[in-house]
């Protein structure tokens, strides 16, 4: 489990770091799949970059919770 959740760190890191919608979402979409069933977001079909900021800080509270 500690190598999911360094790759969805990082990936978080690269997402924050990326100035692309596009590749936000993109970057999102795969954090999202490798999350638990359980945690994962029910992510809405229109994205903001607000909504991509909120979503990443809400997983990564999941992971420090976890």
């Amino acid at each position: 489990m500690d190598h999911i959740r360094r790759n969805v760190a990082a990936l978080i890191e690269e997402c924050k770091n990326e100035s692309e919608i596009d590749r936000k979402i993109e970057i999102l979409y795969s954090i999202n799949s490798m999350l638990p069933k359980s945690q994962q977001l029910k992510i809405p079909s229109l994205i903001t970059n607000d909504y991509v900021n909120l979503a990443l800080y809400r997983i990564e509270e999941k992971l420090l919770v976890a």
